[in-house]
């Protein structure tokens, strides 16, 4: 976006979207966001009526996310699709949130430990750009499971993060590793990156979205986890977590039958890759598996 975002811009901007999220429709009249502005002891000025206008245009902007006020009196979100769980937006959104949360309660210390991304970091930036203008990129890589390491040329496609690690899936065209052309590189694994200058032409074929679809985080390996229907029975207890926090896209809490009364059901479209299987096997005898359409050997109920 044109100019760069104070921190003061960013507090009043995420506040608002926040309030907004909260409210629903038909939203928020101004006279309504003035007192719960005016009501936190932390917040200084006034929210006019200009500065409402001004900061709606750099919420959408920087988020893509448009407000307005179709009534002529309520502020409300026109597109909450675009703030979705798994959405960039809201990606965007919750580590701007978590930023200025640690930057005003940094004087506590140890008293807030959040989750930590370390590994490849240094390589967000230049891979930005590479996405940005299709570069391509240089790579000397070293998978867990090999002696030395290699290089390879690679057309970048997405950049996804899973479990506290980045992940790239690219398109590999030069390289003496035999291997599928189009794979995920974790970060962590790679020794040195380079953005080359030469441009390519993205493939149409290759979709990030559909690429990870079916997969549970970045593991895809259909032909030994074929993607199928698998139906999952657990305690309560364990059905608070997944229904705060669903496991997938594709759950969906279904009723149980007169003989699973005390326990509640959950169906998933999914490739159970080992690392689906040992979220489930977590939570022991609480989480156990009822059918599904292949023999799943690493499922141990």
């Amino acid at each position: 976006m044109t100019g760069t975002l104070s921190l003061k811009q960013l507090v009043l901007d995420v506040w608002i979207l926040e309030q907004l999220q909260e409210a629903g429709h038909p939203g928020l009249a101004l006279e309504e966001l003035q007192l719960r502005w005016a009501s936190n002891s932390n917040h200084t000025g006034v929210l006019s009526r200009a500065t409402m206008t001004r900061h709606r245009k750099m919420i959408e902007e920087f988020f893509g996310v448009v407000i307005a006020s179709p009534d002529k009196k309520h502020y409300r979100i026109m597109n909450p699709e675009q703030l979705q769980l798994d959405s960039l937006a809201n990606d965007l959104l919750a580590s701007v949130q978590e930023y200025l949360f640690l930057d005003e309660y940094r004087e506590l210390g140890a008293a807030i430990q959040p989750a930590q991304i370390w590994a490849g970091l240094c390589y967000l930036r230049p891979i930005g750009e590479a996405l940005h203008h299709h570069y391509r990129l240089k790579v000397r890589y070293q998978k867990f499971t090999d002696v030395e390491p290699y290089y390879a040329v690679l057309e970048p496609y997405c950049l996804k993060a899973d479990k506290g690690r980045w992940y790239l899936l690219a398109h590999k065209i030069e390289s003496a590793h035999s291997e599928v052309d189009v794979q995920v590189f974790a970060l962590d694994r790679t020794l040195s990156l380079e953005v080359l200058k030469e441009t390519f032409i993205p493939n149409q074929d290759v979709d990030p979205a559909t690429y990870f679809r079916d997969c549970f985080g970045i593991w895809r390996d259909y032909e030994h986890f074929p993607v199928q229907d698998i139906t999952i029975e657990c305690t309560e207890h364990v059905a608070h977590y997944l229904r705060t926090l669903p496991l997938h896209h594709s759950q969906v809490e279904i009723k149980a039958d007169h003989s699973h009364e005390s326990r509640c059901l959950f169906k998933f479209h999914i490739s159970p890759s080992p690392d689906f299987i040992c979220e489930l096997n977590k939570w022991g005898n609480e989480c156990v598996m009822l059918k599904s359409e292949g023999k799943i050997e690493n499922w141990n109920k």
